[in-house]
């Protein structure tokens, strides 16, 4: 029976991976930009999750992530309690987005059918108008459903040379002020001069990276223009265990998938693709630049976050964790302290950044990879200080929440605030109140917070464990 295609799902996907290198204290390899929320309470991935369940409500989303954060991943959903299914696919290696994309287009076309429409998004951009996203969505769907690839092209206020950019072609539909173009072709990161005339032209558009198309449309055109990662991507997926959850196709066939961004191995090359220029509140959060963009300022042009103190600064992004930050007579800088680092860099100096975190990764240093603040079940653990050997951490539990404190002879634990239970395990439960060492034990205890307010512990342990 051949599938109506008005009839044919739509399924949000989200690619989760990358480092974030640019944004680094606060994003690090085993803590990336997405999953830290650096704007409001909830992750980057959290509220790209959200906003794909907002335009399709009743849709199931898919995930691809990185297998080495199966774990805040995983959390980090089921914090959200979505009432739609939540597929997650872990890649045992990044090989970059054309492996991703082609990895969830083969779990759709298998789940859902080939004609199974994917919204590709990722995980680390912020939307601020999403309806005006959705509106250029449904104007794309019916030519998707056909078979066209569609992109949204942000309408362009800038010279920027960090971004890709769209040549718009002749218009195939109109809804109100948005309209469906052929996209004549993609143009790589251009040079200064370049993109002013990119934007003079008032003909171009910033990639944003976001595609909708069929499932199987993908595969084909993967298969026409890339042949040897449709080839590898098929091999891997074929040698995947189904019974193993979530899917995580094996090392080695995963390792063989050529690297390539999906832009680079099929969008520059079909002759299917679609854009819709819109302006949604785009940005892919790449740098402090951009994040001091985004953010709330004072009148000295002044992004704080924290205890700061600013005596004649200007235009500056100032962050910190837990320890006061004060600055003086300084101009657009990134300052941003955590319980184990410091970064003080030129807002637009990004590349300078990434140059140091390779520094910093070249050296072995644990700061490049490991956040300051480890997300959990029952609250999180946040680095406040290392000092002659020893490591001081913040540990908050959620009220109601529990949390099993492993057998560690040489930790100590103080009570700081709120109030709970130590059930150790043996014996009469100790109550929890502000002040209280707990001494050292090699047994194991499961610490309960109770009332209305975080139970706040600092532990004290050697530097290492």
């Amino acid at each position: 029976m051949v599938c109506d295609p008005r009839d044919t799902p739509v399924i949000g996907v989200v690619l989760a991976g990358g480092s974030g290198t640019r944004l680094w204290p606060l994003s690090r390899a085993e803590a990336p930009k997405h999953l830290v929320p650096l704007l409001g309470d909830r992750s980057l991935f959290q509220q790209t999750l959200l906003r794909l369940h907002r335009a399709l409500p009743t849709s199931p989303l898919v995930v691809v992530g990185a297998a080495a954060q199966a774990k805040p991943l995983a959390q980090q959903i089921a914090a959200l309690e979505l009432p739609v299914v939540v597929e997650l696919l872990l890649e045992p290696q990044g090989r970059n987005t054309a492996a991703a994309v082609a990895l969830a287009a083969r779990f759709i076309a298998e789940r859902y059918g080939g004609e199974g429409v994917m919204w590709v998004c990722p995980s680390d951009h912020r939307v601020a108008r999403p309806e005006v996203l959705e509106a250029a969505f449904r104007l794309a769907l019916p030519e998707v459903r056909q078979g066209a690839i569609a992109t949204f092209g942000i309408a362009p206020d800038r010279p920027e040379t960090g971004f890709g950019w769209i040549e718009l072609g002749p218009v195939q539909a109109r809804e109100g002020d948005l309209a469906l173009h052929v996209v004549e072709r993609f143009l790589e990161k251009p040079d200064a001069a370049t993109a002013e005339r990119l934007l003079a032209s008032g003909r171009y558009v910033w990639n944003s990276g976001m595609f909708v198309m069929r499932a199987d449309v993908l595969l084909a055109e993967l298969a026409r223009h890339a042949p040897e990662i449709h080839r590898a991507v098929a091999a891997a997926f074929a040698a995947t265990d189904r019974r193993r959850q979530p899917l995580t196709p094996p090392a080695a066939a995963y390792g063989a998938i050529p690297e390539a961004p999906i832009d680079k191995a099929v969008m520059e090359h079909s002759r299917r693709m679609r854009v819709v220029p819109c302006d949604p509140g785009w940005s892919d959060l790449g740098s402090y630049r951009a994040l001091f963009e985004v953010a709330a300022r004072d009148a000295e042009g002044l992004a704080t976050r924290g205890e700061v103190v600013a005596e004649d600064a200007h235009d500056c992004l100032l962050h910190t964790e837990g320890r006061l930050l004060a600055v003086a007579g300084v101009r657009e800088l990134a300052v941003v302290a955590t319980g184990d680092a410091v970064l003080v860099a030129r807002l637009d100096d990004a590349e300078g950044v990434r140059r140091l975190v390779r520094r910093l990764q070249a050296a072995g240093r644990p700061e490049a990879r490991r956040p300051a603040v480890e997300l959990a079940p029952w609250g999180c653990r946040r680095l406040q200080a290392v000092v002659a050997g020893w490591t001081l951490h913040e540990l908050r539990i959620e009220p109601g929440a529990r949390f099993a404190l492993p057998p560690a002879p040489q930790a100590h634990y103080l009570v700081l605030a709120g109030e709970g239970l130590a059930r150790p395990a043996e014996g009469a439960p100790l109550r929890l109140v502000p002040g209280m060492p707990l001494p050292p034990a090699d047994d194991g205890r499961v610490i309960e917070a109770g009332g209305i307010e975080p139970l706040v512990l600092l532990e004290v342990g050697p530097a290492g464990e």
